[in-house]
């Protein structure tokens, strides 16, 4: 595998680092706090998500920014972790990724196959920003609340 498309692999476990750290608070709410994830968003930059919705770059920032902190209660026994993560075509400045993203909360895990098109930016934390997210839930691994994390509720409007 070649350095981009490593580059790829190594985004999808940061960034959920990060998500894992600003959802637990441990990530301050300033801006430089925020930067990590903010920082790693193309633009332009969709997510579709398991539920079918679809948020655009700008309501995203605004959905997790507001989102900071939300499972600090939960510390560290809420954990994100990306498995399974495979290159599925890569291009010159571009890469399509596909992996398991977990939630594990309270014994509980939800689950849900990602699939991502990486572009080449050299101002995102790795170089790679991301340009498209697909999700859809894993079978029978969906969370009992909230689309996208345990007891939140998404900000997104349908498609």
């Amino acid at each position: 595998m070649d350095s981009f498309a490593n580059a790829c692999i190594e985004e999808a476990h940061r960034l959920h680092v990060v998500l894992q750290d600003w959802l637990r608070g441990t990530l301050p709410r300033t801006p430089a706090g925020f930067a990590p994830f903010a920082d790693a968003l193309g633009d332009p930059c969709r997510v579709v998500s398991p539920l079918g919705t679809v948020t655009e770059r700008a309501a995203l920032l605004t959905e997790f920014e507001a989102i900071h902190g939300v499972l600090s209660a939960q510390g560290e026994a809420f954990v994100v972790r990306v498995e399974n993560a495979t290159v599925l075509r890569r291009w010159e400045d571009q890469a399509l990724v596909s992996y398991e993203e977990w939630h594990d909360l309270d014994g509980q895990s939800s689950a849900r196959l990602s699939t991502v098109l990486y572009t080449a930016e050299a101002a995102a934390p790795l170089g790679v920003a991301w340009s498209f997210i697909h999700e859809t839930w894993m079978p029978g691994l969906a969370p009992l609340a909230g689309e996208r994390f345990p007891e939140t509720q998404s900000a997104s409007t349908p498609a």
